[in-house]
């Protein structure tokens, strides 16, 4: 693994836990970068069942700080969520139009503590290669605001124990509105965030409309910035499709260099990449993921992001409003 020089001119290098627990397989190669052909994506961090090539990796990142009180304490708090009971389908459904239907489910969503809520039509390419189709043809996206000031300490414990913090109410939120879903009669079936191992998340989120790619390869939510977490139901109820929301964000990455700049192990590439057969905004897993588990956290990029910043989403939209304004003139 290579010396990759950091943001204040420091050189940054992979501890030697992680070189040596560090596979000879690229992550970047198990992503797809480079790959011309559409195919599904490949599991490569997040799994612990054995499958994934960086599974060393993720067992030593276990183990770093592992009886930190603070991190004792946030992982027992998304472990609360294994206690939340499930219900069962109800016998009898409840009939409506799409439109309501969708309706009833983003006001559940939000009664069950999501920030926001997009609905999407669930595609096959986003399912892990290795496993089936999730239950369908929908899938309800919800989005989590995370406290800005301890993001902002990043990379410290403290945004370590908001991320689990915010992925615990996150699984929490999918589960109670996928037994609300199923109180109405219908099939749900929560994805609680990172540790889902059968879904990507992110496009789903893209194409129902909760924000667009940034450049750190994290969302951009047109409120709340890069500064949030997902987590999903997928259900057969008869839902209506969001649209994507388009508002400026990826116009304003292709010029902006905040993040890759601040980013210690450099890994934001300055252009979009080719990945299964999409260009788009990509970070180098290779070095992304030593510094992430040296430090046992990172989420830099997601707090310098200027759409990230209080106070500073709505000037930037009414900013970008203009450019395009200009530009269809």
């Amino acid at each position: 693994m290579a010396y990759i020089r950091g943001k204040d001119g420091e050189v940054y290098q992979p501890s030697e836990m992680v070189k040596a627990v560090w596979p000879d397989v690229s992550g970047n190669t198990v992503n797809g970068l480079g790959v011309e052909e559409k195919s599904n994506p490949v599991p490569v961090f997040w799994r612990t069942d054995g499958s994934i090539a960086h599974g060393e990796v993720l067992q030593y990142f276990y183990t770093v700080d592992q009886d930190d009180p603070r991190i004792v304490n946030a992982r027992k708090f998304r472990e609360a969520n294994k206690l939340i009971p499930i219900s069962e389908v109800a016998s009898e459904k409840i009939e409506d139009t799409p439109e309501n239907l969708s309706a009833a489910v983003k006001e559940a969503a939000l009664r069950c503590d999501a920030d926001d809520v997009g609905i999407a039509a669930w595609r096959p390419e986003w399912t892990y290669s290795d496993r089936d189709q999730p239950l369908g043809p929908w899938t309800i996206v919800l989005a989590f605001d995370q406290d800005f000031e301890e993001m902002d300490k990043a990379p410290d414990l403290d945004s370590y124990v908001e991320v689990v913090r915010q992925y615990a109410r996150a699984g929490a939120t999918a589960l109670h509105l996928s037994n609300w879903i199923k109180e109405q009669g219908y099939n749900a079936e929560a994805k609680t965030g990172p540790m889902s191992e059968d879904v990507i998340m992110i496009p789903a989120a893209i194409e129902a409309g909760i924000g667009e790619l940034g450049k750190h390869g994290s969302m951009i939510h047109p409120k709340m910035g890069s500064n949030f977490r997902l987590s999903m139901v997928t259900t057969d109820m008869p839902l209506a499709a969001d649209a994507p929301n388009i508002f400026g964000g990826d116009d304003f990455c292709a010029s902006c260099q905040v993040c890759k700049n601040a980013c210690p192990p450099d890994a934001i590439f300055s252009e979009k990449q080719m990945v299964r057969g999409n260009l788009k905004w990509f970070v180098d897993f290779d070095k992304c993921i030593p510094y992430f588990i040296d430090n046992q956290t990172c989420g830099i990029c997601l707090a310098v992001c200027p759409w990230s910043r209080p106070g500073v989403a709505d000037n930037l939209l009414t900013k970008m409003a203009r450019r395009r304004e200009k530009q269809i003139a």
